[in-house]
C-alpha cells in the first residue's frame, strides 16, 4: 500500500473506535472496551510501521474545501520525514499508555468513555502532524486541546480536576488567539496557508515573517506550556495519571514543538532569540519549582515544563532536528516516569505526597531499576537516550549563542545549563523519597511480586530509554541513528557537554547526600514558597490580571464560591460585567449594538418612507391613469356601436369639418 493509504485506513480506525466506544459505553463490557481500543491501537502502530519502511519520498495530498470568490482553500496533506517520525512515536506511546490503564483504571465505571477520548486525542494529534496546511492543523489543533479538556476534567465531580480542565482549556484559548492572528498575517503576506507554497514564495520574496512567527509561537507558547501560559500544565495532573502520561510525553505538549517545526522557516534571527530566551527561562523557572515539589505527579509536570523550554530554546537557536531528537527521546523517558508514577500512586492506595511514601525498592525492584533508566534519561546520565539528546541540545546552543558573538546570547544557553543540573537534583530527591527508606503512609499494598499491566507499560518504555537503542555509540549523539532521519548540524565545543557531564554527576551525588544521608527538608522560607507557588503565577493571575478582565467584585465572588463548578463560576463573571470583560460589554452594547440598531432603524425608516410614496403617489398615479384609460375606452366604445348609418354620419361630419378648416385656411 501506498503512505498515503496506511494513514488514511489509520485515522479511519481511529474515528472508528472513538465512535463505537462512546456510543456503546453503556452496553460494552470493559473486556470488550480493552479489545476494541487496544486491536485499533495495535494495527496503526503495525501501519505506522509499515509506513516507515515505504519509500519516504515527500508526498502532498489537495483536496478543494473552500471556495470563497477568488480565494480557494484547501485542505492539504504533507507526509514527510516529519510527519511520519511523529506518526509511530503518538501510537507507540498510546499503546503503552492504554495497556497501563486497564489495571489502573479497573475499577473505573466509565471506562468505555475513557477508551473512547484516547482514541478522539490520537486522531486528534495524528491529524495534526500530516496536516500540510495551517488551516486544518489549526482544526486538528483544536480538537487536541478539546480531547485534553476532557481528559483532564475526566473525573468532572471532583472540584479540582474540573477547575484543571478549564484553566487548561482556558489558557490555551490565550495562545490560540496568537495562533488564528498568525494565520491571518500569513495569509495576507503569502496568499496561501499552504505549507510548501509559503516556502516557495519566501524564496522569491522580502516579506520580514518576524511578527507572524512571534503570533504562531503564541499558539505553542500555550500548548506546550512556555512562559507567561505555562501555569496550566501542573494543575493538568488532576486527570488519570495514564492520560498525564499521553499528555506530557508525545500529544498535546509536543504539537507546539510540532507546529514550531512545521514553520521554522518562517523564523527570523530576531523571532530566534527571543523564541530562545523564553523558552530558557521557561526551563529554569519550571526546574526550580519542580525541586520543592511534594507531590509526585507535580514534579514530573514541572519537568515537562522544563524540558519542553530546553526544546524551544534549541528551536530558536534553529536547533529544529536536535530538538525534535529531544522530543522523541522525552517522549519515551517522560511517558515511562508517568507510568511509574502511577503504579507507585496505585501501590500507596492513591497517596501522592512523596513524603508518605519510600521502601519501594525492596518492595518492587524492576519499578526502582525502571525509574533509575528513565530517571537517569531526564537528568542526562551516559547510556540513556536523553544523555545523547540533552548534550546535542545544549551544545547546539551554546554553539548558536557563540556564532552570535555576542556575550547577551550566551545567557541563554547558559540559563538551559543551569536548568539541566536542577534536573538532576530533583531526580535523585524524588527516587530517595519514593524508592528509598521507609514509607510513612498507613496501610500500603504490600502486595507480591508479580506480572501486571504496570509493568507491560512500563519495561517497553524503560528499554526505549536506553542509550544504545538510539546510537552505535551510547555516548556520542553523532551517530544517532535519528540523525539518519533528520541530520543534524556540525557540533564543536564539546567539552561543554563534558563539563555538564561532570556537574550533572556532581549534583547527583550532592542531592544523594542531601536527602537520603541527612534527611534534609525543606524549610517553609521565602525561598521554598516561591518554588511550591511556582513564583505566584497564578496568584498574580488572579488577583491582577482576573481583576482587571472580569472586574475586582467579580474576582472577589470567584475566590468566595470556589465550591461552584468552573462554568457556574465562568458564567457568573459574564453576567457580572467587570473590568475590561464589563467595559468591552458596555462598548458591544452601546457602540457596536447601537451602530447595528441605528442602521437597523435607517432601514426601517427608509422601508417606511418607500411604502408610503409607493401606496400614495405611485399607486395613485398608477389608479389615475387607469381611470383616465378606462374612461377613454368606455366613450370610444359608444361610437363602436355597429351601426352603419351612425358611422355614415360620422363620415359625412368629419367630411364637413374638414373642410370647413380648409376653407379657411
Amino acid at each position: 500500500m501506498l503512505q498515503s493509504e496506511l494513514l488514511f485506513i489509520t485515522l479511519g480506525l481511529y474515528l472508528l473506535g472513538f465512535g463505537s466506544l462512546a456510543l456503546g459505553r453503556n452496553r460494552l463490557k470493559p473486556v470488550f472496551v480493552y479489545g476494541i481500543s487496544l486491536f485499533i491501537n495495535g494495527v496503526g502502530f503495525a501501519l505506522a510501521l509499515q509506513a516507515l519502511r515505504n519509500d519516504t519520498q515527500i508526498q502532498q495530498i489537495a483536496f478543494d474545501w473552500i471556495h470563497l470568490h477568488s480565494h480557494t482553500f484547501s485542505f492539504d496533506l504533507l507526509l514527510n520525514e516529519l510527519s511520519l517520525f511523529m506518526w509511530p512515536l503518538v501510537q507507540g506511546i498510546a499503546l503503552l499508555v492504554q495497556i497501563f490503564s486497564i489495571r489502573y483504571l479497573r475499577n473505573e465505571a466509565r471506562i468505555a468513555l475513557y477508551f473512547a477520548y484516547l482514541n478522539l486525542f490520537v486522531f486528534s494529534m495524528l491529524g495534526l502532524v500530516i496536516s500540510g496546511n495551517l488551516m486544518p492543523m489549526f482544526m486538528f489543533w483544536e480538537l487536541v486541546g478539546f480531547c485534553s479538556y476532557l481528559l483532564i476534567g475526566f473525573w468532572y465531580n471532583k472540584p479540582s480536576a474540573a477547575r484543571a480542565s478549564l484553566k487548561a482549556f482556558l489558557m490555551n484559548r490565550v495562545g490560540d488567539a496568537g495562533f488564528l492572528i498568525g494565520l491571518g498575517l500569513v495569509y495576507a503576506h503569502f496568499d496561501t496557508l499552504n505549507l510548501p507554497q509559503i516556502v516557495e514564495k519566501l524564496s522569491t520574496s522580502s516579506v520580514d515573517t518576524t511578527w507572524m512567527t512571534l503570533c504562531l509561537f503564541a499558539g505553542c507558547m500555550g500548548k506546550s506550556a512556555q512562559f507567561p501560559l505555562q501555569t496550566w500544565l501542573p494543575d493538568a495532573m488532576e486527570g488519570p495519571t495514564p492520560a498525564s502520561a499521553l499528555i506530557h510525553a508525545a500529544t498535546m505538549v509536543a504539537a507546539g514543538i510540532f507546529l514550531l517545526a512545521r514553520v521554522d522557516f518562517l523564523i527570523t534571527p530576531a523571532a530566534g532569540t527571543c523564541i530562545s530566551a523564553i523558552g530558557a527561562l521557561t526551563a529554569l523557572l519550571a526546574a526550580y519549582s519542580a525541586i520543592f515539589q511534594s507531590d509526585i505527579k507535580k514534579v514530573l509536570a514541572f519537568s515537562t515544563v522544563s524540558q519542553l523550554g530546553l526544546m524551544v530554546m534549541a528551536m530558536g537557536a534553529g536547533e529544529t532536528n536536535i530538538a525534535l531528537f529531544h522530543l522523541f527521546t522525552h517522549a519515551f523517558f517522560k511517558a515511562g516516569l508517568f507510568l511509574i508514577a502511577g503504579a507507585a500512586i496505585d501501590y500507596f492506595h492513591h497517596e501522592q505526597d512523596m513524603n508518605k511514601m519510600g521502601g519501594l525498592l525492596k518492595e518492587k525492584p524492576i519499578w526502582a531499576l525502571a525509574y533509575l533508566i528513565c530517571g537517569g534519561a531526564l537528568a542526562g546520565l551516559p547510556l540513556s537516550s536523553g544523555y545523547l539528546s540533552k548534550d546535542a541540545l545544549i551544545l547546539g546552543t551554546f554553539n548558536w549563542a557563540f556564532a552570535q558573538q555576542s556575550g547577551f546570547y550566551l545567557l541563554i544557553p547558559f540559563v538551559g545549563f543551569l536548568a539541566s543540573l536542577m534536573t538532576a537534583f530533583y531526580v535523585c530527591r524524588q527516587f530517595v523519597l519514593v524508592f528509598l527508606g521507609e514509607s510513612t503512609h498507613s496501610n500500603p499494598s504490600r502486595e507480591k511480586w508479580r506480572f501486571t499491566a504496570f509493568e507491560l507499560g512500563i519495561i517497553p518504555l524503560s528499554l526505549a530509554s536506553l542509550g544504545i537503542l538510539h546510537s552505535q555509540n551510547p555516548f556520542a549523539f553523532e551517530n544517532a541513528f535519528f540523525g539518519q532521519w533528520l541530520p543534524f548540524s556540525e557540533q564543536h565545543n564539546h567539552w561543554i557537554a563534558y563539563s555538564l557531564l561532570v556537574l550533572v554527576l556532581a549534583t547527583l551525588a550532592f542531592s544523594y547526600w542531601l536527602f537520603e544521608v541527612k534527611k534534609f527538608v525543606f524549610a517553609p522560607n521565602f525561598w521554598t514558597q516561591i518554588g511550591l507557588k511556582h513564583f505566584y503565577f497564578d496568584q498574580l493571575y488572579l488577583q491582577k490580571f482576573v481583576p482587571f478582565l472580569i472586574g475586582k467584585d467579580e474576582a472577589e465572588l470567584h475566590t468566595e464560591n470556589e465550591s461552584l463548578h468552573p462554568k457556574k463560576k465562568l458564567r457568573i463573571a459574564v453576567d457580572e460585567n467587570g473590568g475590561l470583560a464589563g467595559l468591552l460589554a458596555k462598548f458591544d452594547r452601546k457602540v457596536v449594538d447601537g451602530f447595528v440598531s441605528l442602521v437597523v432603524e435607517i432601514n426601517l425608516f427608509l422601508a417606511r418612507l418607500s411604502r408610503t410614496l409607493d401606496q400614495h403617489l405611485i399607486d395613485s398615479l398608477v389608479t389615475k391613469i387607469s381611470d383616465i384609460v378606462n374612461g377613454s375606452g368606455r366613450r370610444l366604445k359608444r361610437i363602436q356601436n355597429g351601426r352603419v348609418q351612425s358611422y355614415l354620419i360620422t363620415l359625412v361630419l368629419t367630411i364637413i369639418a374638414l373642410s370647413l378648416i380648409l376653407s379657411l385656411r
